[in-house]
């Protein structure tokens, strides 16, 4: 099961503290990170308010903390532009030998 919030300051997921796993993305504010990832987590290194918006620094950025850890972790998965995708569809037409 995925629970999901764009806005952590309001409560629309009664049972968030029953989720093992939490990833905080890029966030607006430095309280936020506390309300997503748990009490402290900011200050164990949890800079999620601090992600950059560009895309290709921040996409793709996230913090996650997993129960009976305290300290969380900086991922990133990956992210490719638009412009790429075409590229390698584009590139998958002529490798194939179909017209573009």
């Amino acid at each position: 099961m995925v629970g999901a919030l764009q806005d952590p300051r309001k409560d629309v997921i009664s049972l968030r503290n029953l989720f093992p796993a939490r990833i905080a993305l890029r966030l607006d504010e430095s309280d936020q990170v506390d309300m997503v990832l748990g009490d402290g987590a900011r200050d164990r290194g949890a800079l999620a308010d601090l992600i950059s918006p560009l895309p290709g620094t921040g996409a793709g950025v996230g913090y996650v903390r997993l129960e009976g850890v305290p300290d969380p972790v900086r991922v990133r998965a990956s992210w490719i532009s638009d412009q790429d995708i075409h590229a390698m569809a584009d590139a998958m037409l002529t490798w194939r030998g179909e017209p573009q």
